[in-house]
């Protein structure tokens, strides 16, 4: 019988008669199964209606079971009639309908009736005969008592090993159900029972097939046999059953498979290895303890054996390792303990295969450690004076063992292994933490070795590198030099080790100044002394390189240093000699002076009270660092309070130093020094930073700056009363001074900041550009830290920058520009009729900048812009609210009675804006009208602006915010489309394509007005042309910003487009 009538059960209505229902179905059909089912249902009609009873599916189920029970006297074409049909009417009888001893009756009638046909009946009788069983089993027999479910659930567990895969599918289906029902532990258990004493009488045959080595053509004709594929479907049962097993059984289903796993491929691993897998998802640790011994043989065996097994197989192995290994820990330690180092063995042996398998070994391999590895207290020491009598634990011994593995791993190379291995070993450096010194001691030194024996070039040096950096993290220079020297020979001047100097660089953190000053220093001492005595100049170059290389020490011992309060003191005195021009150690001095105040700085005021290294100075291998170690590596406020009272005792000196080396040193070697100055001036007394500016005043003879304050307040430009020369070097020194001035600004009171503005303004008011632009900067700086100067002087700061002409000079300009965002803003939040006069001086600057001939000009002024909107938009100050909108109400004020220049310009302003917010379009609903209506102008410089405000329009909105302005940008480019000359055409068809793209061919077009249908169609055909691929590579694509200068309005050839133009010509 046909398996289109079984599948069908479902549509058919339990509440209407089931033989009219066919018969309305199959009434016209001509296949000959549908025919004999509709007679069958026909004819138990009858039979219930000849008994006066009512079509119900449960007087069918009667009647059909009757007639079953008579099978003898039925040929095949009936038996397959009536087991279709009665796999339609069980699934209607409602639960409750048939009782459990009518149930186990009828299971026994359906059971006999496939029994006995001899295989006469066809495979979608069988299925249809094993999902009744099913049904009734499950939904009608008393699942409390094992003798009404027995027979039924036998016979489903036989024919889920069936050879026809529809029948063997509906029998596992049926039985998983079944499994899912139980509810009696009794029950469970005598399932479960039958289930292992099935694989137990297959165990032979699974163990054989183990055995059989599998190659190519024999696999096939290996796995045709019967038996074979019965143990193959059995082993497809337990992977869905096992988890409903009862844990007596499925503890000893787990021991069973352990004996047919075997260290080779063979045609059960896999099934065996998904069974396996299926058991530990769903059971503890008890389950596997018992079988523990067996299981991780089998699988270590199986995973190293590496390559010779299919590398799937040998990954899946181990994660099955790995997941029982996690069960373990929290079950029984002592067998952790035995397997922890066999796994690891067997997967460090995984990582010299192919790059693939290898990183998915060092991966699980990792996982591993992470989980066995970290918060363990792995040894017990009995006195912390005598390591070499440590009492170790059983969990101690297990990691020994494991770091065992990988230095044989390391001994045994003949070449270096590969990065997966070392970053492993680094990770367990990492976990270890402390702890490592001891654990990995002869790991330390095989890889001392390897870099002592490794040529510089070698292609697998960074990674040994980064593994040796790991331990320095961890460790700690202290107990890691201890272990590998820094030394010097004496007699030959060679040196070992040298190759740790950068190594310890990229790496210190959380160590002590009395180490550096004490071992370090000492140690590059030697290597100067060294020097002098020599007479190669190769040897005596080397010597000397290595004496600067262990002072350029110092800013990693300057990382989150253990000792700050207590040896910063004597540190300072230590560096001060070095404090000279062209000295080796000014940009490390520098460096790690702002580490130090900076990581300070920051403990005092982050809210978890600590901090750790800051961002732009923490080693990389700190993201790795565990818990207790990242803790060792954060200062409390406590710490870093009184590490900052040290710094700050200090602090005079260094500065007075700093500022005479900043003097004297050449421009380029600046940036450090200024740093390191601008840092300690932030923790020092006013007074000093004060006292140390006035000197360099007085130094510079430039008193009078400050001396005639107030007469260059109301000056707009310099007497000319010194010569040129003399100005010259004025203004050098007047440069100096600023650069000072930009040091001293965030920390200084008010009086100082009103001297460094008077120096700003003879230096703003000079002809130097240097000096300006160090006066700018310098400026910005007052300007953003001291809101109270940008109150009392914006008059005087306003009419100072409006006195001077903007330069051509980029940096200058964007210098100038930086002063001027804050300046504007600060009109803005005035909200006075005199401060926004100044608001459009300022916007004038930037619109009118944004149409220079120069691109770094134009450029300068869009990020002025981007600036100001970011500020207004993104700022957490209450105090900016509102602004953004009337700022942008300003800028659109433009639009009308400006020239066609600032017009254009203004367009382009907006369109840097709507690049940076394209919300603005919606939550300012007037911008995008105020623009489109520009399009009825006549004028070219303008008509290019707005054109190319609508395409960054249109390509940063999302869809529905195209759909809802798709009317007014239609209708006001269009009419631009017969314009070919200065690429008006090839813009609106570029517009429209991403507007297609958006909104949809269909609902563009129909916008466009009856003449322009010609054209939209060339422009729908054009889009069609192109590559989808490229059209989808563009979809998401930000646009570039309009560039409406005048370098812009040179003529291009046109691009040829399948577009015929018209007449029309609004120019």
């Amino acid at each position: 019988m046909g398996d289109d009538v079984v599948e069908a059960t479902q549509s058919f209505d339990a509440n209407a008669d089931i033989c009219q229902q066919l018969l309305t179905r199959y009434a016209h059909s001509s296949a000959a199964h549908q025919r004999h089912l509709c007679a069958t249902a026909a004819a138990t009609r009858s039979i219930i209606q000849s008994s006066s009873l009512s079509l119900t599916p449960l007087s069918y189920f009667a009647a059909t079971i009757t007639s079953l029970s008579n099978s003898d006297a039925l040929d095949a074409t009936a038996l397959a009639a009536l087991t279709s049909f009665i796999s339609i009417v069980i699934p209607l009888v409602r639960r409750g309908e048939i009782k459990p001893e009518k149930a186990g009756e009828a299971v026994g009638v359906l059971v006999r009736v496939v029994e006995e046909s001899g295989g006469s009946i066809g495979t979608s009788s069988v299925r249809a005969v094993v999902k009744c069983v099913g049904v009734l089993v499950a939904e009608f027999c008393d699942l409390k008592e094992w003798e009404s479910v027995a027979l039924g659930f036998e016979w489903l567990l036989k024919f889920s090993l069936d050879k026809r895969p529809k029948v063997r599918k509906c029998a596992q289906d049926c039985l998983l159900t079944l499994f899912k029902s139980f509810e009696s532990p009794v029950i469970s258990k005598k399932a479960s029972k039958l289930i292992y004493s099935l694989l137990k009488d297959h165990m032979l045959m699974a163990v054989e097939m183990s055995a059989s080595k599998i190659v190519d053509g024999p696999k096939k004709e290996a796995m045709s046999r019967p038996e074979h594929q019965e143990v193959l479907h059995l082993l497809n049962v337990l992977k869905h059953t096992v988890p409903y097993l009862s844990l007596k059984f499925r503890t000893r289903t787990l021991s069973e498979l352990s004996k047919i796993l075997s260290s080779k491929f063979s045609a059960v691993t896999r099934h065996v290895f998904d069974v396996i897998s299926m058991i530990f998802e769903t059971s503890g640790a008890e389950v596997i303890i018992s079988s523990a011994e067996d299981i991780f043989n089998a699988l270590v065996s199986y995973i190293s054996l590496g390559e010779k097994n299919p590398a799937d197989t040998a990954l899946f192995a181990a994660t099955l390792a790995k997941t029982a290994l996690d069960k373990l820990l929290d079950g029984d330690i002592s067998k952790w303990t035995t397997y922890f180092p066999l796994l690891t063995e067997s997967l460090v042996g995984l990582l010299s295969s192919e790059a693939d398998i290898a990183r998915q070994a060092s991966i699980i391999l990792r996982e591993l450690i992470d989980r066995h590895v970290e918060g363990k207290s792995f040894l017990i020491l009995e006195s912390q004076e005598m390591e070499d009598k440590a009492t170790y634990s059983a969990e101690s011994k297990a990691i020994e063992a494991t770091c065992s593995v990988f230095y044989n791993v390391l001994s045994s190379s003949s070449r270096i292994p590969n990065e997966h291995f070392f970053s492993l070993v680094a990770f367990l450096f990492l976990k270890l933490g402390e702890s490592s010194d001891i654990f990995m001691k002869r790991i330390l030194l095989k890889l001392g070795d390897l870099m002592n024996a490794t040529s510089a070039g070698a292609s697998d040096m960074k990674h040994l590198q980064d593994c040796i950096g790991s331990a320095v993290a961890v460790m700690g220079p202290e107990k890691l030099l201890s272990l590998l020297p820094l030394s010097l020979n004496t007699k030959d001047f060679s040196c070992s080790n040298i190759w740790l100097l950068p190594i310890l660089k990229k790496n210190i953190v959380g160590s002590s100044l009395q180490f550096f000053m004490e071992h370090i220093v000492s140690l590059a001492e030697s290597f100067e002394q060294a020097s002098r005595k020599v007479k190669k100049s190769v040897i005596r170059q080397d010597l000397q390189a290595y004496a600067h290389g262990c002072w350029g020490l110092l800013p990693a011992f300057c990382r989150q240093p253990s000792d700050t309060h207590q040896s910063f003191g004597a540190l300072a005195k230590l560096l001060i000699p070095f404090l000279k021009k062209d000295s080796f150690m000014l940009d490390d001095i520098a460096i790690a002076l702002q580490e130090l105040v900076n990581q300070n700085k920051s403990a005092l005021t982050s809210d978890q009270g600590s901090v750790e290294l800051t961002e732009d100075r923490r080693t990389a291998i700190l993201d790795e660092f565990p818990m207790d170690l990242k803790t060792r590596c954060s200062y409390s406020r406590k710490i870093a309070s009184k590490n900052m009272k040290a710094l700050s005792s200090c602090s005079r000196e260094l500065l007075q130093d700093l500022t005479n080396v900043l003097f004297e040193s050449p421009p380029d070697t600046h940036r450090h020094l200024k740093g390191a100055i601008s840092c300690l001036m932030s923790i020092c007394d006013s007074s000093i930073t004060k006292q140390i500016f006035i000197s360099s005043l007085e130094k510079f003879q430039l008193l009078d700056d400050v001396s005639e304050h107030k007469k260059v307040e109301s000056e707009t430009k310099v007497d000319g009363e010194e010569s040129k020369a003399g100005s010259a070097g004025r203004d050098a020194k007047r440069c100096l001074i600023l650069e000072l001035a930009s040091c001293v600004v965030e920390g200084s009171g008010d009086d100082l900041v009103n001297l460094v503005f008077s120096v700003i303004m003879r230096a703003l008011q000079a002809n130097d550009e240097a000096s300006q632009m160090e006066a700018y900067q310098t400026l910005s700086r007052i300007l953003e830290k001291h809101s109270w100067f940008c109150s009392s002087q914006y008059v005087v700061v306003m009419d100072l920058l409006t006195g001077i002409k903007s330069s051509a000079n980029i940096t200058l300009l964007r210098s100038r520009f930086a002063c001027l965002q804050t300046l504007l803003i600060h009109a803005l939040m005035r909200d006075e009729d005199e401060e926004n006069t100044k608001v459009f001086s300022i916007l004038n600057e930037i619109i009118l900048t944004l149409k220079d001939s120069d691109e770094e000009g134009r450029k300068a002024a869009y990020d002025a812009l981007h600036g100001i909107s970011s500020k207004l938009r993104n700022s957490s100050d209450v105090s900016l609210d509102g602004l953004y909108h009337k700022f942008l109400s300003m800028i659109t004020g433009y639009l009308s009675g400006s020239s066609p220049h600032i017009k254009s310009g203004v367009v382009s302003a907006l369109s840097v804006l709507v690049y940076s917010d394209p919300d603005m379009c919606i939550t300012k609903p007037d911008v995008v009208p105020s623009v489109l209506e520009l399009l009825h102008s006549k004028s070219v410089e303008i008509i290019k602006a707005v054109l190319g405000f609508v395409k960054v329009l249109v390509s940063c909105l999302k869809p529905n915010d195209v759909q809802h302005l798709l009317p007014d940008i239609v209708d006001g480019i269009i009419r631009w489309s017969s314009v070919s000359r200065h690429h008006f055409k090839t813009k609106i068809v570029v517009i429209l394509e991403i507007l297609m793209r958006k909104c949809g061919p269909a609902a563009v077009k129909v916008l466009a007005p009856e003449k322009y249908k010609d054209f939209m169609q060339g422009v729908i055909a054009n889009r069609h042309g192109k590559s989808s691929s490229k059209e989808g590579g563009n979809e998401d694509t930000r646009p570039e910003l309009p560039d409406s200068s005048p370098s812009r309005q040179q003529k291009r050839k046109r691009d040829k487009l399948p577009i015929r133009p018209t007449k029309t010509d609004p120019l």
